[in-house]
């Protein structure tokens, strides 16, 4: 196989990719491990990690952490019709964050002459796979998804992925996996509301959540609180971070908490629903917000019942949603390099931040 005229790793990403072409290596077949490529072509680990790496970033395999790489093949463009068919697969339909996205997906897809399918999966992952598959059998031209959280992402989704069907993820994002999705700038946007709480002299902030894992989203703000304190030099209290947050089980936790923490000014609640339940928490146990304890989250209608407005991020649900219908007829053109867009949020002031007593 040697030639002398490209390197080793190239020629072996060559002859792979024949391989490829030709049907020899099929379509959603396992791609030999890099050690059975090294001892196939005599060459050292080095060289065929090289080699598979090009094919990752041709777009010609999916690698997926534990279980090896998987052939996609050549990309092909899905026949459109005249008049464009969207599918969209969404968690659910409410404030603050998800029904204005909603609006405004179905009025994009309006304006672009197509029309939109719409399906809940009301944060089940069984419910998002039946949708898929729904959607498919309809034959949509591509498909919106904002993805259920879970500790894995779901097998249809996967498939989507194999089968290069044309779709976008929206307010998620597959580590290791090259997709096109568009969301917020949560590590960014993080480090602003973090830089607010310092800025009223907070110091000792806790951080709330769902099993980070469970959502990227979520996880890139646990990011974004970390890298905060690093910037400001300030050390971070892992005592003070509940990553498990449950519902049933939330007030227990709290008490908790805020025992092993007894210095906390302030918390960051990573989404709105669950700081809503902090919130009526602390109410409970005789705290008050903001007077004792300061309360900062992502999203929140104008007010809540009594009046009160969270401090909290607002996601550009609209920016969001025009880039998602955008991406998505790139994809169904045939366009299929992955792409993640980011946009910022808005850090809007509220009622549950109040400068830090001394």
């Amino acid at each position: 196989m040697k030639n002398g005229t490209k390197p080793m790793y190239q020629q072996i990403s060559d002859d792979l990719k024949r391989q490829i072409a030709t049907g020899e290596l099929a379509v959603g077949a396992k791609l030999p491990t890099e050690m059975e490529l090294t001892k196939a072509y005599q060459v050292s680990r080095i060289t065929t990690k090289r080699a598979v790496e090009i094919l990752a970033e041709d777009g010609l395999i999916i690698r997926r952490p534990g279980r090896g790489s998987f052939v996609l093949g050549e990309p092909q463009k899905h026949e459109r019709k005249q008049t464009a068919m969207f599918g969209a697969v969404v968690a659910g339909i409410a404030a603050p964050f998800g029904q204005c996205l909603i609006e405004t997906l179905s009025e994009e897809v309006w304006e672009r002459e197509g029309s939109l399918l719409l399906l809940q999966s009301h944060g089940k992952p069984d419910l998002e796979a039946d949708a898929i598959l729904k959607l498919k059998q309809l034959d949509v031209d591509g498909l919106l998804i904002w993805p259920s959280s879970g500790e894995y992402l779901g097998a249809e989704i996967l498939q989507l992925i194999v089968d290069r069907y044309p779709f976008v993820l929206i307010d998620r994002q597959v580590k290791g996996m090259k997709t096109k999705s568009v969301g917020t700038n949560n590590v960014k946007m993080t480090k602003e509301a973090l830089a607010y709480l310092f800025s009223q002299g907070h110091r000792d902030i806790g951080f709330v959540s769902m099993e980070p894992s469970f959502n990227s989203s979520v996880e890139e703000r646990l990011e974004g609180f970390i890298e905060s304190h690093a910037d400001q030099g300030i050390a971070i209290q892992r005592e003070a971070w509940l990553v498990d947050a449950q519902v049933d089980l939330l007030h227990g936790q709290l008490v908790d908490l805020l025992q092993r923490n007894p210095t906390l000014t302030a918390l960051f609640v990573a989404e709105y629903e669950l700081a809503v339940r902090v919130w009526e928490s602390l109410q409970s146990l005789g705290y008050r917000v903001p007077t004792d304890i300061s309360l900062i989250c992502f999203d929140s209608p104008e007010e809540l019942a009594g009046g009160v407005c969270f401090t909290h991020v607002k996601q550009d649900e609209v920016a969001i949603a025009k880039e998602a219908v955008a991406l998505l007829k790139r994809a169904i053109a045939g366009d299929a390099k992955p792409e993640r867009v980011l946009l910022d949020g808005e850090l809007v002031l509220g009622d549950t931040v109040a400068v830090r007593k001394q």
